[in-house]
């Protein structure tokens, strides 16, 4: 157990030695919450962003979780760390655990903060169930887990994990039902969208912030059921 807290300590140091997980761990998703705040501040009527929170928190998790973490984890292979870890007494397994562990904190820290800075700069009101939200963003986040560390075992260098993430990030942010609302979004795009872990996400945090009246958010246990799914 000490090694285990050890390890899960230093990961976390190291997170922030490195600019390119800082960058898509935090850099972007507040400049994707500035872009919403900009779009909101210049409609006809005024909506509230409290609607697209889900949108925003995905965004924040996919950042974390499909860029900072097989940064990190590739990085770390390149230059052996790996190789070293296998010489210890605690199991590979343990080492795995703790950087998922590590990166759920950073990403909860991240979203933490976009919640924090929507609310004070543009009075966004506070979610109308706080710790379902956190159930549904912890869910969405080792779903999202799940799919890094699937970019970290198939990329064989650090740029090869942006190509890989790009691929997954740019299609869920523009018809996934992320970036655009699935509402907002053609026909085609919508069952597109179904195929895309963006959908669910987004679904299951907007009932938990907002009182949802759209009849694709009405089946919140599938958005549970398909999150799960994905992580397992």
């Amino acid at each position: 157990m000490r090694g285990f807290l050890h390890h899960l300590w230093i990961t976390l140091k190291l997170n922030f030695r490195n600019p390119q997980a800082v960058v898509f761990g935090y850099v972007v998703p507040i400049f994707f919450l500035m872009a919403f705040g900009a779009y909101f501040a210049g409609s006809y009527p005024k909506e509230p962003m409290i609607r697209n929170l889900g949108q925003l928190l995905t965004i924040t998790i996919m950042g974390g979780a499909c860029f900072g973490m097989p940064i990190a984890v590739v990085s770390e292979r390149e230059r052996g760390v790996w190789r070293r870890y296998r010489l210890t007494p605690m199991p590979t397994a343990g080492f795995v655990l703790s950087i998922l562990i590590a990166r759920y904190l950073l990403i909860l820290t991240a979203g933490v903060l976009q919640l924090a800075l929507a609310v004070w700069i543009y009075h966004m009101p506070l979610p109308i169930a706080p710790f379902k939200l956190l159930g549904s963003f912890t869910l969405a986040t080792f779903a999202f887990l799940a799919i890094g560390l699937t970019i970290s075992m198939i990329a064989s260098s650090t740029h090869a994990v942006q190509a890989l993430g790009q691929s997954l990030f740019l299609p869920m942010i523009m018809i996934g039902g992320v970036g655009v609302e699935l509402a907002r979004l053609p026909q085609w795009a919508r069952k597109v969208a179904a195929f895309l872990p963006g959908r669910y996400s987004v679904q299951a945090m907007d009932v938990t912030a907002y009182n949802v009246k759209v009849s694709t958010h009405l089946y919140g246990w599938y958005n549970y059921f398909a999150l799960t799914l994905i992580a397992l």
